[in-house]
């Protein structure tokens, strides 16, 4: 340990101090506690840059016929069965249903935070085949698409999704969430295997058409295909 010895005199009495010159100055380790944080925000930063976005999916089997899997996914009574924390959808603006209609939904991110609004746009629809949402907030962007395939004995239900923060910070938070514990997959399984349950148990008749014939209300049924 390198060390120095000063002398100071009080009633002509020497006082022998020494001073550890092996300690590092305050200024100094100020320095090094910011060049660690700065490393860090660089870090995190070029996390985002090298992934703007989070591509997840997930798929299931559903023991039912195709159409009747199609209509339980856009019976919007059953959104809150299988979409979790999902509140509220309404039509903003076009025909309820048709391609480039917009809707405003609002959906709750957990116990005690705020509600969260988001808007919706469908950007295709082929019944029966796929539909492609887009969906619009303050942090970010959103894009799914859910394919329906017919096989024997069920349908096959896949989803692609895409999320892509709005602005650096966001697009490296998304990124750093789904790295270190799959929290969008994750909750995209959670959905998708709660929209499985919700279709299997599904009892509602999509098919009845009632059909009036001379005064009378005749109940036409549909089989599923």
């Amino acid at each position: 340990m390198l060390t120095s010895l000063c002398k100071a005199y009080i009633f002509d009495e020497p006082i022998v101090i020494q001073i550890d010159k092996s300690t590092p100055s305050t200024m100094k380790i100020l320095k090094y506690i910011l060049f660690i944080i700065v490393a860090l925000v660089v870090i995190f930063l070029a996390i985002g840059f090298i992934h703007p976005s989070v591509d997840y999916g997930h798929e299931i089997k559903v023991n039912k016929p195709l159409k009747e899997a199609w209509a339980v996914s856009q019976d919007v009574s059953k959104l809150d069965q299988w979409l979790d924390g999902f509140k509220s959808i309404e039509l903003l603006t076009g025909e309820e249903g048709a391609v480039g209609s917009t809707y405003k939904v609002i959906v709750n991110p957990g116990e005690g935070q705020p509600d969260f609004e988001m808007t919706e746009t469908i950007v295709s629809i082929k019944e029966y085949d796929h539909i492609n949402l887009r969906f619009n907030s303050e942090m970010m962007d959103f894009e799914q698409t859910t394919l329906f395939t017919e096989q024997y004995g069920g349908v096959m239900i896949k989803t692609e999704s895409k999320v892509m923060g709005k602005g650096m910070v966001m697009r490296s938070m998304f990124a750093l969430m789904e790295m270190l514990s799959g929290s969008f997959i994750t909750q995209e399984a959670k959905n998708i295997e709660a929209l499985k349950k919700v279709v299997e148990e599904n009892v509602t008749d999509y098919y009845s058409v009632e059909v009036e014939t001379e005064g009378l209300q005749v109940v036409a049924e549909e089989t599923p295909e």
